[in-house]
């Protein structure tokens, strides 16, 4: 696969940054890969977005841009004419950055932290500015170093499960959803001793604050994305919506931690093809409620099937953690116990405490 970002791409000043300085003194040292290109992370972005790393002297951080000629140049069915394009682009920028200051205002820890914004003048010749964010770099993501690692122990992982559900628990805090919470999106910051953080917010929703994706059945990743967003429902309660959403997300991670699968994977390998909708191949002839029992029982078989490779000590507890995380019923996904409260929250605070107690005795267990 071709690495190059600019790839058959006409060039723009956008994509020609390398030994430019920025506010600040960075000095743009070099690009990243593209997203969808090998070796690319999602920090990159959009479509639209680049990825450079930036150099201070002292240290590195990660810099991310629109390319507004390249939004002129290729329509990619983002939004049909040229107007509709620049501003589904400027919008989601604008949110991503306000949604960043809210997170930093907040002294959000577990979440990825904005160093700087704003706009690079235009180069000479050139018309158009170029918007940019500054981040925090982290170390890598949990994609590569679960995908290329074997030397990963139980306690790592359950360190970063509980960094990951803080993050989440924080994000809530603020009335933020991620939306968007994968692998690739779980930032690390091992040389600072900092654990992982919570990256790429661009398909956030917060309650107040409209964003252009807010509409969408799946704002995230359709990959990743929950039974219930991939048969097109969008439940009417915030909770429904968005929170189990980042806490199905939360659950996958979790399998991927010590599968290297996910739930929704199993689910378009398992159920017949008049049960899936069309987004898994499927004859898109049942609706949700007429598909719930089937995946019940898929997610039941899924969950045996991945015990043998939970450790054995904490088999039990952590099979319990992703049913309830994962559960395809979104009105019962959570902590039961938090489900009976008013207003029916999903009790992320308790998945905090049990992956925090799972990581210390992993501590225990790794000792002996």
């Amino acid at each position: 696969m071709n690495t190059d970002a600019a790839s058959e791409q006409p060039s723009t000043a956008a994509q020609k940054l390398v030994g430019t300085t920025i506010p600040g003194g960075w000095v743009v040292t070099r690009m990243t890969p593209r997203a969808g290109t090998e070796g690319a992370t999602s920090l990159t972005g959009s479509f639209f977005s680049i990825g450079y790393i930036v150099s201070n002297g002292k240290t590195e951080a990660f810099l991310k841009v629109i390319d507004v000629p390249r939004v002129l140049q290729v329509s990619v069915g983002v939004g049909g004419s040229l107007i509709q394009r620049m501003k589904l682009v400027a919008d989601s920028h604008t949110f991503e950055c306000d949604i960043l200051a809210v997170c930093q205002k907040a002294r959000l820890d577990r979440i990825i932290r904005i160093l700087d914004q704003g706009e690079l003048p235009p180069p000479p010749g050139e018309t158009y500015s170029i918007p940019y964010i500054l981040f925090e770099l982290a170390d890598g993501d949990v994609r590569k170093i679960v995908s290329r690692s074997n030397k990963i122990d139980d306690a790592w992982r359950f360190k970063v499960l509980h960094d990951v559900a803080v993050g989440i628990q924080q994000l809530h805090s603020q009335k933020i959803s991620h939306q968007d919470l994968k692998p690739s999106n779980v930032l690390l910051f091992e040389k600072t001793n900092e654990g992982a953080k919570i990256g790429d917010l661009g398909r956030a929703s917060r309650i107040g604050m409209d964003a252009s994706h807010d509409g969408n059945e799946i704002p995230g990743d359709v990959t990743y994305a929950p039974p219930e967003q991939v048969y097109g429902v969008i439940p009417e309660n915030w909770g429904d919506r968005r929170e189990s959403c980042d806490l199905y997300h939360l659950g996958s991670l979790a399998t991927f931690m010590f599968t290297g699968s996910k739930p929704t994977d199993y689910y378009v390998r398992a159920l017949p093809p008049q049960i899936k909708p069309h987004r898994w191949a499927g004859a898109g002839v049942c609706n949700y409620q007429m598909a719930l029992p089937f995946l019940i029982a898929a997610f039941t078989n899924y969950i045996d099937a991945i015990r043998r490779d939970l450790p054995d000590w904490a088999a039990d507890e952590l099979s319990q953690i992703i049913t309830h995380a994962c559960h395809p019923d979104y009105s019962v996904r959570g902590d039961p116990g938090a489900r009976q409260r008013a207003g029916r929250p999903i009790g992320v605070e308790t998945f905090v405490s049990r992956f925090d107690r799972l990581a210390k005795w992993a501590e225990i267990e790794l000792r002996r």
